[in-house]
């Protein structure tokens, strides 16, 4: 009869543990989800591109206003300027490696680890071909380059680019490579 009673008891203590040790786990295992969630979702670097989905929607023109760009055989080059890397220097050149001056348009980046801050900003022209914007670029990676302009014709017409910028030296400040 004690016998028996010991074994209920030791039964019962093996039940009830194996239970808890259980029901641990998943509160182990949903605590960590749970933390997993709240870094992935309080973490910039995990946004969708703003505007992407109206983008897609507008992709045929688009689409238009970059044919319009390679139609005209204009050539870019863009690099970071300014004490605190706080400009972009655009020069445009046509087909014949000449400036192309008048163009009025805008600018619009944004870091890949970073999507969701995106910086847009017009660009004046500094001298004839040369076109300078007021952006923050100063952080080194991946970029997104997207360049709207209408031509002194009168044509809208778009460029983008993803360009990688790396960490700028005191003998090279200028240093970018851009990636085709």
């Amino acid at each position: 009869m004690q016998l028996e009673r010991n074994t209920k008891r030791t039964e019962r203590n093996s039940r009830t543990f194996w239970i808890l040790m259980i029901l641990g786990f998943f509160a182990i295992d949903l605590a960590i989800a749970a933390i997993a969630i709240t870094m992935a979702a309080g973490d910039p670097s995990f946004r969708s591109i703003p505007g992407y989905g109206e983008r897609a929607v507008a992709w045929d023109e688009r689409q238009a206003l970059r044919d319009t760009w390679q139609n005209k055989q204009w050539h870019i080059a863009i690099q970071r300027v300014g004490n605190r890397l706080d400009a972009l220097e655009i020069a445009i050149t046509d087909r014949n490696n000449a400036p192309v001056s008048g163009c009025i348009g805008s600018v619009r980046l944004f870091h890949y680890t970073r999507v969701a801050q995106q910086v847009a900003a017009t660009f004046s022209e500094i001298d004839p071909g040369r076109y300078q914007a007021k952006v923050d670029v100063a952080k080194p990676g991946l970029w997104s380059f997207e360049l709207e302009l209408t031509s002194p014709d009168g044509q809208r017409c778009s460029y983008e680019q993803a360009i990688e910028w790396n960490e700028p030296t005191e003998v090279a400040p200028r240093d970018h490579r851009v990636l085709e």
